[in-house]
């Protein structure tokens, strides 16, 4: 009995954790592009001098790419631009550069820290949008919230507060 209700916690928690999988039907092979309207931030503490050298639009585009490996896309490439953030015309562009069934666009908006050190808090604001290689938009939002971290890490590094913010965004890709 004991090893009964073992396995059916161990089962359940694996199936909470788990993020939610590709719809059947989505697109499956995509190319990821990062993009950033917010400036790098200055280094805060020993972890932020040691990893300080990433941009923004760097971190979303890796992180975006990783969240919809695990979900079950297949990532042909990810690009971060300098700039602003691509139009509809230059996803579609990308999508069929790279042959994928679409392109995911994130874009980091506002990145407000103030509150990073004490609270280990940070504002966050993304747009994503999923747009397929004829042009046409299969998805688009805007996520906007706090992320909260209780880890020294997170207290120190604005990596962990945009990598959440992306992780959520995916989520909520089709």
């Amino acid at each position: 009995m004991r090893a009964f209700l073992l396995a059916t916690a161990v089962m359940l928690t694996a199936a909470c954790a788990t993020p939610p999988r590709r719809p059947e039907g989505a697109p499956s092979r995509v190319v990821v592009v990062g993009a950033s309207a917010v400036s790098k931030p200055a280094p805060r503490g020993l972890v932020g001098d040691v990893l300080g050298g990433d941009e923004p639009r760097d971190v979303v585009a890796r992180e975006g790419a990783e969240a919809l490996r695990s979900r079950g896309y297949e990532v042909v490439a990810a690009e971060s631009l300098l700039g602003p953030a691509p139009t509809v015309e230059q996803a579609a562009a990308l999508a069929r550069q790279y042959r994928a069934e679409a392109a995911v666009v994130l874009v980091l908006t506002r990145l407000d820290l103030s509150a990073l050190q004490p609270l280990g808090r940070a504002e966050v604001e993304l747009e994503s949008m999923m747009v397929g290689p004829d042009g046409q938009v299969l998805s688009s939002g805007e996520r906007r919230g706090a992320t909260s971290e209780s880890l020294y890490r997170a207290r120190t590094d604005w990596r962990s507060h945009v990598r959440q913010a992306v992780v959520q965004a995916v989520r909520e890709l089709p």
